[in-house]
């Protein structure tokens, strides 16, 4: 039996002091840390837009910022973000903290509203709250990296100590191993037990297992299979009942892939979920409430914009100003969509032509709106009727729907979902023009994931990432 040490950082002299006793501690004080910095931000914001507009500051709406703190710590609490093992990956952490932070005043803003306490509420205060408290929430993440980054905390952050067995020597530095560490596994010792020995060496080496296992106090083993492997782990198993603490498969991809399916008991067995179903009703009435809730406001408060450009499409060019084009949505379903018209021309049969860049059919208001996405925006209509999503597979013009179904085996599944205004594929860096099929193949690719990965918290993932990705990539 070969045994290997993980790591230099395991190099050290085992010891029975426990770091998780510490954790609990060091939570506690990140999250103490987040609604501290949520209150001072808050009266910080109240202070200087007082003195900027020369209005004292009455203290009216001072329950506003214990408000947010309580719905940022709550929110990140059960989003994981107080876990140990986070604290040091600062990029999850900025990532999850700006998320959580728009949330928590997108909630604060629309239970104003349902309470009518608006006029309650300094709109100039919370701009200025908003942004201090997302600077703060932002540095204190580097704080952190710095404070718990020491080795000191690194050894009390350690959410378990394990062992790790196998049946080969195995490869540090894939990304199957290599950050274990990073995600709250400190990996004592490594075993290689060996495929192809007999019982009584195997239950030897389980033994030998137990022995030195014993004096590192570990919380529990990993067991490291790989797909080839798994007859061995039925010979496995008896004799690792042996051991008291709990055992976990660390599978490779494919066995990965198998184990994360949900799965529904069949007497005996269980019938493991290869494709999964199009949502449930709860998960609809999820999606469609908060369709329907943005979409409606948005129009709403968008209604000057989408007046004026308007007008600016008549003044520009001949023509109607809203475009409507045949598209498929959810299970195939024909619908008219709508769009700001763009162009000089109006295509909607068997054969169309993506736009190119410095496309000639392309009016000079037309460029600019498809430049910043304006526009999509009377698909908001389209969503409120239930023919699309806020979030989904961007629709496809039927002549390209028809063309990709037969080159791209994948492609039809995208239709197990409402298309969307936009997508984890535009959020990714595909959107606009897909001149290849590569380029198709890729976004189909990301449309699937999300299809297959659907969740609440995924959607308003990618409504918060779609202003970014308007700014920054290119469209035609």
């Amino acid at each position: 039996m070969a045994v290997a040490t993980y790591g230099s950082e395991n190099a050290h002299t085992l010891s029975s002091t426990r770091g998780g006793s510490l954790q609990r501690p060091f939570q506690i004080v990140v999250m103490a840390a987040d609604f501290l910095l949520i209150l001072l931000s808050y009266a910080a914001g109240a202070s200087l837009y007082g003195a900027a507009v020369a209005s004292p500051n009455d203290g009216a709406s001072v329950g506003a910022g214990l408000f947010v703190g309580v719905v940022f710590v709550a929110v990140a609490y059960f989003r994981d973000v107080y876990a140990t093992h986070r604290l040091l990956n600062v990029v999850w952490q900025l990532r999850k903290a700006v998320l959580i932070w728009l949330t928590s005043l997108t909630v604060l803003a629309v239970a104003a509203f349902l309470l009518k306490s608006t006029d309650n509420l300094s709109r100039g205060t919370v701009i200025v709250f908003a942004v201090i408290g997302g600077l703060g929430l932002i540095s204190l993440r580097f704080v952190w990296q710095a404070v718990f980054g020491t080795s000191f905390a690194r050894s009390r952050l350690v959410d378990r100590k394990v062992i790790l067995l196998s049946l080969k020597p195995l490869d540090f530095t894939s990304s199957r191993f290599k950050d274990l560490r990073r995600n709250g596994f400190d990996v004592m010792r490594h075993f290689v037990l060996g495929a192809d020995r007999d019982d009584g060496h195997w239950e030897r080496q389980i033994r030998d297992v137990i022995r030195q296992s014993r004096s590192a106090d570990v919380d529990e083993y990993l067991l490291a299979i790989d797909w080839n492997e798994l007859p061995m782990l039925r010979k496995l198993g008896p004799y690792l009942r042996a051991v008291p603490q709990p055992i976990r498969l660390l599978p490779d991809d494919p066995v990965a892939d198998l184990v994360a399916r949900p799965f529904l008991p069949v007497s005996g067995t269980v019938a493991v979920e290869i494709q999964r179903p199009p949502l449930t009703i709860l998960e609809r009435l999820q999606k469609r409430c908060l369709d329907v809730g943005v979409a409606l406001f948005a129009l709403v408060m968008l209604t000057p914009l989408l007046l004026t450009v308007a007008v600016l499409i008549k003044l520009d060019s001949p023509g109607n100003v809203i475009f409507r084009q045949s598209r498929r949505g959810f299970n195939g379903r024909p619908f008219e969509i709508w769009k700001f018209r763009t162009m000089t021309v109006c295509e909607n049969g068997e054969t169309i032509a993506q736009a190119t860049k410095r496309d000639a059919r392309v009016t000079k208001i037309g460029r600019f709106l498809r430049m910043t996405s304006i526009d999509e925006l009377p698909q908001l209509w389209n969503v409120l009727r239930g023919d699309m999503s806020l979030v989904g597979p961007r629709p496809h013009a039927l002549a390209h729907d028809n063309y990709y179904d037969e080159l791209i085996s994948k492609y039809v599944y995208r239709h197990h979902m409402k298309p969307g205004l936009t997508g984890w594929a535009q959020v990714n860096g595909f959107r606009g023009e897909t001149p290849t099929i590569d380029l198709m193949e890729k976004r189909v690719e990301y449309d699937v994931w999300y299809v297959s990965n659907w969740s609440i918290w995924l959607d308003l993932k990618i409504m918060a990432r779609t202003a970014s990705a308007v700014m920054f990539q290119e469209a035609y």
